[in-house]
């Protein structure tokens, strides 16, 4: 209600209290006050002008002179200022959704704004124009107007079905002109005139316009639809063009159609490399987690496991300052050296590489009889404190008995032989070691 007040105020400014303009004055005037507003991107105002001339008038509203109530000022006015209103519309239209959701809901409202978008996008528009401007006959909608309506479905409708239909329907209606000079002079001039103003194609200008909507229709809208070749044939058939222009238009569908074909072959690529890179980063992320993983499991098995390398005392195995032979005596005497005062494991000074030690430490005689003296010590000591102390004696027992239960066990006697051989094995380093300073 409000909105038709705004339009009914709109046009009681233009209109004196009693008017008698024609529908062309009409549009006119309201054609160049929204010229006006829209330069200056005043949109909603625009829109509130241009719209009371788009609608029938309401019984309270002003009359044009000689006007039909059933019919808006445009349907009846002449060509040019009908073309030009219809024109501004659209490109009102066009400008009102290049605002974006949020600009244009702030602009015109949310409920407004809604409904001009679904009206562009849904193709209401070409309806509304056809109705209400041409009394609903398709195929008497001015050239210029159906470019604009097929462009702005073009930029703004997500599927381009309906403009198809509509540029079909309007292409299929369309009567090629008569070239015959005595045909056109036997016209009167009223029906030359009545057959302009219902949209006639008989001047160079609406002929131009056609070949534009052709050019439109063939290379615009069905390559979006995917009917190339349907737009090759309608080309090729076509009344209106001439060779040159059919010729030029196939040409350009091509490379249309080609440079279609590279982008989607350029798009494949691009995804295929995107993918082969992700699942490179997988492999490699993967072969780390691998990699940690063993390296974590292998941390506490070194941590458990005793070392059978050779030891490494530093000593460089060349002398830049002696012979060959020199060294190799000397070696061949501290090794007689060692074995004289020592029967046990032969022990070269030399580090060779090719003296194994034993995987197990083997156990002698000399730490049994080590064990059964510190026994016997324990055992005095414990039968000199049980007759001055019964609950002593009580606890020394008890330990004792812990004490043969541990060793009872195969693995604690494992683990006593293992730390008493690593002893042994130091203390033959040290010896070692102290043969080779010596022999230094």
């Amino acid at each position: 209600m409000a909105a038709d007040d705004s339009m009914s105020s709109s046009q009681s400014q233009l209109l004196p209290p009693t008017s008698t303009l024609s529908p062309s004055k009409i549009c006119s005037k309201t054609y160049k006050k929204a010229s006006q507003l829209f330069l200056t991107r005043r949109l909603q105002e625009t829109l509130t002008t241009i719209e009371p001339i788009l609608t029938v008038s309401q019984p309270n509203d002003d009359q044009y002179a000689n006007g039909d109530e059933s019919l808006p000022p445009i349907a009846v006015a002449q060509a040019t200022w009908r073309i030009k209103t219809w024109n501004l519309y659209i490109t009102l239209l066009s400008a009102i959704l290049d605002l974006g959701p949020e600009e244009g809901k702030a602009t015109f409202g949310q409920k407004e704004w809604k409904a001009i978008s679904a009206k562009v996008r849904e193709g209401e528009i070409w309806e509304t124009v056809v109705q209400t401007g041409y009394k609903g006959r398709e195929g008497s909608v001015d050239a210029e107007v159906v470019y604009n309506l097929a462009t702005l479905l073009l930029n703004h409708s997500p599927s381009q079905k309906l403009n198809q239909q509509r540029l079909e329907t309007y292409l299929s209606s369309y009567v090629p002109p008569s070239l015959d000079i005595a045909e056109h002079l036997q016209n009167s001039p009223s029906q030359q005139s009545k057959a302009r103003v219902n949209g006639g194609t008989d001047t160079p200008k609406d002929l131009a316009a056609r070949v534009r909507i052709i050019e439109l229709f063939t290379l615009h809208v069905l390559p979006r639809n995917e009917e190339w070749d349907y737009a090759s044939e309608f080309i090729n058939l076509s009344e209106i063009l001439d060779e040159e222009r059919k010729d030029i238009f196939l040409q350009t569908l091509d490379g249309l159609k080609e440079e279609k074909e590279q982008g989607k072959l350029r798009a494949a690529a691009l995804q295929k490399e995107k993918d082969a890179e992700l699942e490179r980063q997988m492999r490699k992320t993967e072969r780390q987690r691998t990699e940690e993983e063993a390296a974590t499991a292998e941390r506490p098995r070194k941590g458990h496991t005793r070392n059978n390398s050779e030891v490494d005392y530093g000593i460089e195995k060349t002398n830049p300052n002696g012979s060959v032979k020199g060294r190799e005596k000397g070696e061949k005497q501290a090794s007689s050296k060692n074995s004289t005062s020592s029967n046990r494991t032969p022990f070269s000074p030399t580090g060779s590489k090719n003296i194994k030690r034993p995987e197990k430490p083997v156990s002698r005689p000399g730490q049994t009889r080590a064990l059964a003296n510190v026994l016997r010590k324990l055992f005095r000591y414990v039968s000199n404190t049980i007759s001055g102390n019964p609950l002593s004696f009580a606890r020394t027992l008890l330990f004792l008995l812990g004490l043969l239960a541990a060793l009872s066990r195969s693995d604690v006697r494992e683990r006593l032989r293992r730390i008493t051989g690593a002893g042994w094995q130091k203390v033959k380093g040290t010896v070692g070691m102290g043969v080779k300073v010596s022999y230094i």
